[in-house]
């Protein structure tokens, strides 16, 4: 937990103090977006493979998306919000931030094999909906192409589609080198991307939101897990990512199609506070127990 908030806090200082640039992040993602993103997705459909646990984490991740959609669908009718902060408040709702900080929270709290299972509810969970359902909510339509050519998605199909063959242990050294990058870099390009513009404007709307996407969407996960009666560490990761605050591409698609990008950046920006205290409590009050 402690390294989650160092490597953040790293990369807002040194942007703040001007070594960094905030566009400098654009790099870091792209690094993450295009091989250590690719390499992990690949090592863990690898190993995984598909199993009733691997479809019960996916399940999960849809479950809890499209009734945080209906939650907040109603909330902001009440709230009388319309057109585009109507949009943005269903995006930073319903689709969590389970990569950025999914994957170094599942690293720290549940090593390597629990990243596996984290890199399965983002690629065919959240990253799934958002490129469908997010896209269709931010500009009208799908975006099928975005899905299909996504580096870790095909890192995915790869992994699924090699899974018969043993990899060379040169090779899964090679590829173990990648992977543990993953997590450093993808807090330190937080860190530097992170923005905390219109919270006191938005502040009221984004804890409505995060509430929904923290809150609303880790007790629904909690049931339907304890339904199914899974595997436990596919349990708790299922429950982990549930809990992740707005997702950074929330902010990219309201920016890209005109929504209101100050509550889409006051809602990523606090949850990401947030997450530093509620991702911690939910841990030791729920998952350490599971």
């Amino acid at each position: 937990m402690l390294e989650v908030l160092l490597i953040v806090a790293s990369g807002y200082l040194l942007r703040k103090i001007g070594v960094f640039k905030k566009e400098d992040a654009r790099v870091f993602i792209n690094y993450v977006i295009y091989l250590a993103l690719p390499v992990v997705s690949f090592r863990s459909a690898h190993s995984l493979g598909i199993s009733k646990s691997v479809i019960f984490v996916v399940l999960l991740a849809w479950i809890a998306i499209i009734f945080c959609l209906v939650v907040s669908f109603i909330l902001g009718k009440v709230l009388r919000l319309k057109g585009s902060d109507l949009r943005t408040f269903l995006l930073v709702s319903s689709f969590g931030n389970t990569a950025f900080l999914g994957y170094p929270y599942a690293l720290s709290f549940f090593g390597q094999e629990g990243l596996r299972y984290a890199v399965i509810y983002d690629s065919l969970g959240s990253f799934l909906l958002v490129s469908t359902v997010g896209f269709l909510i931010s500009r009208g339509s799908v975006n099928l192409k975005e899905l299909f050519t996504f580096p870790p998605f095909i890192g995915l199909v790869l992994g699924f589609s090699l899974r018969s063959y043993n990899l060379d242990t040169a090779l899964k050294g090679a590829l173990d080198t990648l992977a543990f990058s993953l997590s450093p870099v993808i807090l330190f390009a937080l860190g530097l991307s992170v923005s905390f513009v219109g919270i006191r404007r938005y502040l009221s709307i984004s804890l409505f939101a995060l509430f929904i996407k923290m809150v609303v969407s880790f007790l629904i996960t909690y049931q339907v897990a304890k339904a199914l009666k899974m595997e436990p560490l596919a349990f708790k990761i299922s429950l982990l990512e549930s809990s992740m605050p707005s997702m950074m591409m929330s902010g990219v698609l309201a920016l890209k199609y005109g929504l209101n990008h100050e509550l889409a950046f006051a809602s990523i920006g606090l949850g990401l506070l947030f997450s530093f205290v509620v991702v911690p409590l939910l841990f030791h009050l729920f998952l350490a127990s599971v």
